[in-house]
């Protein structure tokens, strides 16, 4: 399966990511002078992006100025011998680049067109520029803490329900023999990843800064300070958990406060959690199978017996870290990509592939393969390199 990548930044790059992972042969198509941005992004380890190398590792990069004729016509070559073509433009940008949907399902009606935007081909949003941060804002996910999120939800989770479009309309074309248009919209996955919200606004509306059960209003299910100053997380939702914990720490007056969204229970239970370190906890939590954890900075969580054990995350030959996919088939985990591919280094090889092989001055005439190295680049954005080491 060939599938031809427009993206750019974290959604779409991780979209193509899970479909190489799971099989597919990705061809990044950037544009000459940059490159996808993805590839500045800090921090910058002798001069490769750690972002870059865990998202496009194991794909292929193409340098191709789409604003040139030449350049599209390249384009065209490629998308004659896709089965999915992936962009991240905001809406309509692809048609004024000379590739109408209905003209690319004319031309190409068993291609895949996937369009990841942030907030959709359609509706009032729809033209708006934004963010992770201004997707989650808008689908109530940052409602309950009111807080900067940890993780960009509306961006992981818009790149796996995109993939996953993506390989159900592929599923479906095997039968019917029919391309499609999949209209994936980063904001519409933040929508859809609030589900406990949700639920919660069946017994009414709740106002922002108000915490919900699973996000910090319960006693039995939140994170506390232990005596070392680091903290745990307690996760006795089940009530039979939460009477084990509670005789486990000798506090049979708790049992009645397990979904007590006062600030009182909480505040007794942190007395509790703070009269240990987060290692006894944790030794605790093991003899007596209680769903508390620590919690883990990033590196602590890497070097984790699980984690080693289930390989997700690794180190590239050039000492950046590398993502497998996070499920393994018939026992088999999909190996994490190593290659990294500079910008534009597998032009001549697609061209070649396209009975397209040309000459450098004919390249630069149609707009394909200038790349610059990444000083220049950075120059050009008005950053300096400083050549920081691993």
């Amino acid at each position: 399966m060939l599938v031809v990548d427009l993206s750019r930044l974290l959604p779409g790059p991780l979209t193509a990511k899970l479909l190489a992972d799971l099989g597919a042969r990705v061809v990044k198509v950037e544009e000459p002078r940059m490159g996808d941005p993805l590839r500045m992004a800090p921090p910058l380890v002798r001069g490769r992006s750690a972002l870059a190398a865990l998202l496009l590792a194991g794909v292929e990069s193409v340098a191709l100025d789409l604003g040139n004729p030449g350049a599209r016509d390249v384009l065209e070559d490629l998308l004659a011998r896709a089965d999915v073509l992936l962009e991240s433009f905001r809406p309509g940008t692809l048609a004024r680049l000379g590739f109408p949907p209905r003209e690319l399902a004319r031309r190409f009606p068993r291609l895949v067109v996937c369009s990841l935007s942030g907030y959709g081909q359609e509706g009032p949003q729809a033209p708006r520029a934004g963010h992770d941060l201004t997707y989650q804002a808008l689908a109530g996910t940052l409602a309950p803490t009111a807080r900067m999120p940890a993780v960009p939800v509306a961006d992981v989770a818009g790149a796996w329900s995109a993939a996953l479009a993506v390989v159900a309309a592929l599923y479906r074309r095997g039968a019917t023999g029919r391309g499609a248009r999949v209209d994936a919209s980063l904001y519409d996955a933040a929508l859809h990843a609030n589900v406990a919200a949700w639920a919660e606004e069946g017994a009414g509306e709740r106002e922002v800064g108000r915490a919900l059960p699973l996000t910090g209003s319960l006693p039995c299910y939140n994170l506390y300070l232990t005596a070392d100053r680091r903290y745990v997380a307690l996760a006795c939702l089940e009530p039979r958990f939460w009477k084990r914990f509670c005789a486990v720490v000798g506090r049979a007056d708790l049992e009645k406060r397990h979904l007590d969204a006062r600030l009182e229970a909480r505040q007794r239970v942190q007395e509790v959690i703070g009269g240990r370190t987060r290692d006894a906890w944790e030794a605790l939590a093991r003899e007596h199978d209680l769903p508390l954890e620590p919690v883990l900075s990033a590196a602590e969580a890497r070097r984790h017996p699980q984690a080693r054990e289930r390989r997700v995350v690794s180190t590239g030959p050039d000492g950046l870290l590398r993502l497998a996919y996070p499920a393994l088939l018939d026992g088999e985990r999909p190996e994490a990509a190593e290659r990294l591919p500079r910008l534009g280094d597998d032009t001549p090889a697609v061209l070649a592939e396209l009975g397209r092989a040309m000459r450098p001055a004919e390249q630069r005439a149609a707009g394909v393969g200038r790349r610059l190295g990444v000083k220049r680049v950075l120059a050009r954005i008005g950053l300096r390199w400083k050549g920081r080491r691993g």
